[in-house]
């Protein structure tokens, strides 16, 4: 019998093939649901697959025993939004321990503040003439985690904006009107909160997110991976995140970033090999070792 985290490192059911580690679903900001995810996955013929919402790992709980089912592995993932001199920078967690009881309070206290910050920019929205409710922008929201795409979704519905992407141009992107900055942790606290639950931490969309000047000292905290595989991420700019991760040791992951019909890169778009996951895993399992 197994114990521990142990317990939550599903061994590959295929040894080839491709695997997705970057998706979304309605328990964050992504349209479908983990059923359909899976479904959908099932689909495109990806062998292992990670739903990594933001700030919530629910989805694995949703997913794992219907991910078996189709023959697919699935493992545990989480985007968590840490906080840099006012700048969102994406961390993912891959192959943690889903009951680690800090990792599941930290979520809890980053779900928190998004509801306060939502309820800060409705007001700066109320102040502006823009009259729109929390109770109508949490109607947008199906799992926990609420943040401004569901304000977007809201002031759409109302016919406050003609577009998803004029809520955020006029009132809801950094520098907009109604904008007001997250609260949470450091990048480099929320590499240790993954490590500590037994993870390994993979730097999101670094193109995206643009601080490679972290990656450094982001290294010498723990971190595992950086995406390489990731959409906007092609050709020569590919190519410089792929130096980057052979310069400081890491893995290059990756997924395709899906949060709906209107995501410019399908699920297994980005076709990156299973043996990305096999790194992943030995570098859990070394990490591990090496703490205990």
């Amino acid at each position: 019998m197994l114990s521990g985290t142990e317990i939550w490192i599903q061994k590959p059911i295929k040894p080839t093939g491709f695997a997705d580690l970057h998706i979304h679903t309605n328990l964050s900001d992504g349209n479908f649901s983990v059923k359909e995810i899976i479904e959908m996955s099932t689909k495109k013929k990806v062998r292992c697959i990670s739903i990594t919402d933001h700030d919530n790992i629910d989805s694995y709980f949703q997913g794992k025993k219907l991910a078996a089912e189709h023959d697919l592995e699935l493992i545990p993932g989480v985007e968590i939004s840490s906080v840099h001199q006012g700048r969102d920078i994406h961390i993912l967690g891959y192959f943690f321990d889903p009951t680690n009881l800090s990792l599941n309070l930290e979520l809890q206290e980053l779900t928190k503040q998004r509801h306060i910050r939502v309820k800060a920019i409705i007001k700066k929205l109320n102040s502006l003439g823009v009259e729109i409710s929390y109770d109508k922008v949490l109607s947008f929201c199906k799992g926990k985690v609420i943040g401004r795409p569901h304000i977007a979704l809201a002031m759409l519905a109302e016919e406050l904006v003609g577009s998803f992407g004029e809520a955020f141009q006029k009132y809801l992107g950094e520098g907009a009107a109604a904008f007001v900055e997250k609260n949470g942790i450091s990048p480099h606290e929320t590499v240790k909160l993954i490590e500590n639950a037994g993870g390994v931490a993979v730097m999101a969309h670094p193109y995206k997110t643009n601080a490679d000047e972290l990656i450094p000292s982001l290294v010498e905290a723990g971190l595992k991976g950086i995406e390489v595989y990731s959409p906007g991420q092609k050709g020569a700019i590919r190519r410089k995140y792929r130096s980057i991760a052979r310069r400081y040791n890491l893995v290059g992951t990756g997924g395709s970033d899906y949060h709906s019909s209107q995501s410019p890169v399908a699920i297994n778009g980005l076709r990156m090999p299973y043996a990305v996951v096999e790194e992943l895993r030995n570098r859990r399992e070394k990490s591990h070792a090496e703490r205990f």
